[in-house]
């Protein structure tokens, strides 16, 4: 399927991800379109690391980490997980840096998604 071998050119684990869904790749392809959707509706903005609910900004992060983590979107799963602990450990500027440097790569994961949905 091109939309895996675009993915995995891109840093994904597709393997590890299609192996935690048994191998379904109509059902993992559906849930790379929920991650789309997610991302879409709940959009992280750069400005709430500088004010505003840390507990809500650590809730939409951790929400992001998971799913990327249960899709095996490594580039973005480590800095999802990187961030949020940072944010839980109350460093919201550094926690700030950290996401910033994920999203080109996640516009890039995104884009790849939408060109095959």
């Amino acid at each position: 399927m091109q939309l895996l071998s675009e993915l995995d050119s891109l840093g994904v684990n597709t393997k590890e991800g299609l192996a935690r869904v048994m191998d379904d790749e109509s059902l993992y392809t559906m849930m790379l379109d929920m991650f789309v959707d997610t991302v879409q509706s709940a959009p992280i903005s750069p400005g709430e690391f500088d004010g505003g609910s840390l507990e809500k900004l650590i809730e939409k992060v951790h929400t992001l980490k998971g799913t990327t983590g249960n899709l095996s979107l490594e580039p973005l799963f480590v800095r999802y997980t990187r961030s949020l602990e940072l944010l839980r450990e109350k460093k919201p500027a550094e926690a700030k840096t950290v996401f910033e440097e994920l999203l080109p790569i996640q516009e890039k994961i995104v884009e790849c998604i939408r060109k095959h949905q």
